[in-house]
């Protein structure tokens, strides 16, 4: 996809793309606010997807204005790139709590353990920063309660020997993670490509971070060349089809809820999805 930006006209024609699945990811929010969700999932879904959106939103915000040539703005790809990861991220996150279809008593373990997770990394920054914030004592509570809901889990006891005691030990040092699944087990039940997601993850990464080869990237390239089109254009392309499953997944969730895209939309969303499915090795060509 990025070997297709040549010209300023080719990366309008990107961000138009991008824009039309956004408005429609707005509308999709818009039609669940102040719905009643009663499924935990379900409302947990909602609120990942919202966090998605925003992050959505604000990297094509940061993205340089297609209509100047050169933009006269100042290029912030580090952030765009952060960005686009915290989109994919929310994606993961959505997907492993509320979008793969799991039997109950699985549903049930991933968001207990997706919330001890969480509960014990807040005790470990609060612990760090010697917080004698009274909120503690209620955190303590709620991980103990996770805790022994988890070790006496019924799909606890369903995991094979080895991946069940490795989970075990780790709850026993209070080093629960997020996801008791491999990125790779998790795509595979997206039907996400592991190695695009790979690759696209790092790639994000080796922008978003101050690296030698990020730093001298930014200045080296020239405004209006095609690479320096595709840089700009790599942390919203890369994103997109993130944006497009997580769409897609909200419609599947809260059936008869949401509205339809636009055939025009449908039709960019399709092309998106699919490139997720089977990955592309067009990904790396952006930092060579």
């Amino acid at each position: 996809m990025l070997q297709e930006i040549n010209t300023w006209a080719d990366y309008r024609s990107k961000l138009r793309e991008f824009d039309a699945v956004l408005e429609h990811g707005k509308a999709v929010s818009a039609a669940l606010t102040g719905q009643p969700l009663s499924a935990v999932h379900v409302s947990y879904g909602e609120q990942i997807f919202a966090k998605l959106l925003s992050h959505g939103i604000a990297l094509r915000r940061l993205a340089p204005d297609p209509t100047q040539q050169p933009p006269l703005d100042l290029w912030d790809l580090p952030s765009m790139s952060a960005l686009a990861r915290c989109v994919i991220e929310a994606h993961d996150a959505f997907e492993y709590i509320a979008g793969h279809q799991v039997p109950d008593s699985e549903r049930s373990f991933r968001i207990r353990l997706w919330e001890l997770h969480d509960a014990t990394r807040r005790l470990k920054i609060l612990g760090g920063i010697a917080s004698t914030d009274p909120a503690i004592t209620g955190i303590l509570a709620d991980a103990a309660r996770l805790q022994l809901a988890l070790e006496a889990h019924e799909y606890m006891a369903s995991l094979p020997a080895v991946p069940q005691a490795e989970l075990r030990l780790r709850l026993r040092r209070s080093d629960p993670p997020d996801f008791h699944l491999s990125r790779r087990q998790r795509c595979a039940m997206s039907g996400v490509d592991a190695d695009w997601h790979k690759s696209v993850t790092m790639q994000l990464a080796q922008h978003a971070l101050t690296l030698p080869f990020s730093v001298h990237q930014l200045h080296q390239f020239q405004a209006g060349t095609p690479q320096a089109l595709r840089l700009l254009a790599m942390p919203l392309l890369f994103a997109l089809p993130f944006l497009v499953r997580a769409i897609q997944a909200m419609d599947l969730l809260t059936p008869g809820r949401v509205p339809k895209p636009p055939s025009r939309t449908a039709r960019t969303m399709t092309v998106w999805r699919t490139l997720a499915e089977r990955g592309t090795r067009d990904t790396g060509r952006a930092a060579g």
